[in-house]
């Protein structure tokens, strides 16, 4: 069986169940859905349903067994989280005002634009291109602390960008471009990182670079 993690990428790629084969998908509600943490997607193949059937590992909260059986009456085996679903019913009524595929090119949009900004700054990419997240774009500041760069942001412009974990830790930080993000909130982080990053004298930032380079690719896309 093909068991897939898409808590980050469901919403925000084209992730064609059925047509790969996927047999057991899950996701989460605060990436691609945009609202807070609380609710799980899972599609389940039928040859996903054939194995449940057989399985021996312990379960009872997470049994979807029971989550199937009910969701057909119309109800869930245990009580949820009910302002998620409300959450939920006006995120699905913005991505279908929108579109998939608009959503799917504005999250490929935004990840372009805010690479070509981070090159245009003189900072190191931590992924190369291939894989570039279209959630979230990774740097690694070569002269200039990390986490200085989220410490200036944060208390001179009120935005939060996330810190590495575990071996990058303090090493890198991450610019978010995933859900509800905009071209003008794109602009608006470049242009407080360039603010940034002069303030803490880092060298080689030529000012209005990456603003010019994320507006460049936001014009032509």
């Amino acid at each position: 069986m093909i068991i897939v993690d898409t808590v980050t990428s469901l919403g925000a790629v084209n992730v064609p169940v059925d047509e790969w084969g996927l047999d057991v998908v899950a996701s989460g509600s605060q990436k691609g859905y945009m609202i807070p943490p609380g609710l799980g997607f899972v599609s389940v193949s039928a040859k996903a349903w054939e194995a449940y059937k057989t399985a021996k590992l312990p379960r009872y909260y997470l049994d979807l067994g029971k989550y199937r059986k009910d969701a057909a009456k119309d109800t869930t085996p245990f009580t949820p989280p009910i302002n998620l679903f409300f959450a939920l019913q006006a995120a699905l009524r913005m991505m279908k005002a929108e579109g998939l595929e608009n959503i799917f090119a504005r999250h490929q949009r935004l990840l372009a634009a805010t690479r070509a900004a981070v090159q245009a700054m003189g900072l190191p990419l931590f992924a190369a291109a291939e894989c570039a997240s279209p959630a979230i774009t990774a740097v690694i500041p070569s002269g200039v602390d990390a986490e200085k760069i989220r410490s200036v942001m944060k208390k001179r412009f009120d935005i939060v960008l996330a810190g590495g974990q575990d071996h990058v830790k303090g090493k890198i930080f991450r610019i978010g471009h995933l859900g509800f993000v905009s071209d003008r909130d794109i602009l608006t982080a470049i242009a407080a990182l360039e603010a940034t990053l002069q303030e803490l004298g880092h060298e080689g930032v030529q000012s209005g670079a990456g603003v010019a380079a994320a507006a460049k690719v936001l014009t032509h896309s």
